[in-house]
C-alpha cells in the first residue's frame, strides 16, 4: 500500500516503524508502519519518494515521534560469488530516530 508524505505530515499518525531501504548505498526509499500496516511513502504524483542520503530520508519525519527507525539493505553477495540465488532476508540495522538525530 502507498501513503503520501503530505498525508503523514498533515494527519500526524503514530509511526511505529520507519524503514529506510538502501539501494546501491546511494538511493533510499522509505516505508512506514502505521496501525500494523506497511506503506510505501510516495509523493503527490504517487511515485515513491527517492532520497540520496539517510539524513535526507529522515528529515521529513522530524517532529512526528517515530518509534523505531531501521535501515534495510539487501546484499547481492551470494550472487556475486557464484552461489545459487535464493531469497535472503535483508540486513536490518537500527538507526537513530529522526527526532534523536542531531544533524
Amino acid at each position: 500500500m502507498k501513503i503520501r508524505l503530505e498525508a503523514i505530515q498533515t494527519e500526524r499518525p503514530v509511526i511505529e516503524q520507519l524503514v529506510l531501504k538502501s539501494f546501491e548505498c546511494e538511493i533510499y526509499l522509505v516505508d512506514v508502519k502505521i496501525n500494523s500496516n506497511d506503506y510505501q511513502v510516495v509523493g503527490n504524483d504517487d511515485k515513491p519518494l527517492m532520497f540520496r542520503s539517510q539524513l535526507a530520508a529522515k528529515k521529513p519525519f522530524k517532529g512526528l515521534g517515530v518509534a523505531q527507525t531501521l535501515l534495510s539493505h539487501q546484499s547481492p553477495y551470494n550472487e556475486m560469488i557464484g552461489l545459487e540465488f535464493g531469497h535472503i532476508e535483508p540486513m536490518l540495522v537500527r538507526l537513530n530516530n529522526p527526532d534523536e538525530d542531531l544533524s
